[in-house]
């Protein structure tokens, strides 16, 4: 790991076992993330963001299991760690936020109770009243009105949304060193989103945090992020800053996720999509997994999966710029 990057993760392997054998979710995944950084980890359903979030915290439980590479935090392998070590940097150095708050939220704990205990259960010497001070101001920080009463509440009292706000709210109070974003804002309206990308934006900026948002949002990336990886079948399929990514994609599945977004300039146009349905872990390919949806798909992608190639500050996998290359 070199000393710029916060979170280094090699090569990571996570399989889930069945009777016909054990498939790979997540096939070799490369990320690196610095202090204050942002990154985005876009793709369609059923691409391995999610599975790939988990990995990096040890939560993937049977049939899952991790099966090889290394997460390095600062100067530690998390996956050499011990289920207790796991648990102490879970919440306080690193937190995450689940896509649904029914997972994070205890449905018979008052919403404070729960707040508290995040803070407690980390450095236990906290003055209590110092603990309820910090989480009624990290709900106000989210967006959730008259918050010191709305501790005294439970989870059931809240709406979706508001239940998402305070899941949130849990993972920014001991202020970390890394949030892993599992499409935290899909339940929120545009006003409160916006609002929760301001905060995690000055986070990431006054406290130095590092961020993974995990999403299937182009335009919440364009607008929040510093880099993007592009996950397809359980591989990062291109890699850069968002800049260069969104505006000169080098990979034909990237190019197929703008062009399946809304145009602005061409109101009420049809919209584009990218035909056919991203595989199963049973039916993936044997060269390139995008090669049945791809529009530039040559004999050598039914082969091997393509390499990962960089250029400058990019990498990709992808046959089809290195036949430009070669025919030009």
């Amino acid at each position: 790991m070199t000393a710029q990057n916060l979170l280094t993760v090699r090569d990571l392997q996570t399989a889930f076992h069945t009777e016909e054998g054990a498939w790979l979710a997540v096939d070799g995944v490369n990320l690196h993330v610095k202090r204050g950084e942002i990154l985005g980890l876009v793709g369609e359903s059923g691409s391995g963001k999610s599975v790939t979030g988990f990995s990096l915290l040890g939560l993937i439980d049977p049939p899952g299991e991790v099966m090889g590479g290394q997460v390095l935090f600062k100067d530690q392998d998390l996956r050499q760690c011990t289920e207790e070590q796991l648990r102490q940097l879970r919440g306080d150095r690193i937190a995450m936020i689940f896509q649904d708050p029914l997972m994070t939220l205890n449905p018979v704990l008052k919403v404070g109770e729960q707040m508290m205990e995040a803070i407690l259960t980390h450095y236990p010497k906290t003055p209590k009243a110092e603990a309820r001070q910090r989480c009624c101001n990290a709900l106000t920080q989210v967006g959730i009105p008259s918050a010191e009463s709305r501790l005294n509440n439970y989870p059931h009292e809240f709406s979706g949304g508001m239940r998402q706000r305070v899941a949130i709210a849990i993972a920014l109070l001991n202020q970390p060193d890394l949030i892993i974003a599992d499409e935290p804002t899909t339940a929120l309206d545009v006003t409160i989103q916006a609002q929760i990308l301001y905060e995690v934006q000055k986070l990431c900026k006054e406290q130095n945090t590092a961020l993974i948002w995990i999403t299937h949002d182009l335009g919440v990336v364009a607008e929040l992020a510093d880099n993007v990886a592009v996950m397809y079948a359980g591989r990062i399929v291109e890699y850069g800053s968002v800049t260069e990514v969104l505006s000169h994609p080098l990979h034909p599945y990237t190019q197929g996720l703008l062009n399946s977004m809304p145009s602005f300039t061409q109101p009420g146009s049809r919209l584009q999509q990218i035909e056919g349905m991203a595989p199963t872990l049973t039916s993936r390919e044997q060269g390139c997994t995008f090669r049945p949806r791809c529009a530039y798909a040559h004999p050598a992608c039914a082969e091997a999966p393509p390499p990962e190639t960089a250029i400058a500050n990019r990498q990709y996998r992808c046959y089809y710029p290195l036949l430009q290359e070669a025919t030009a």
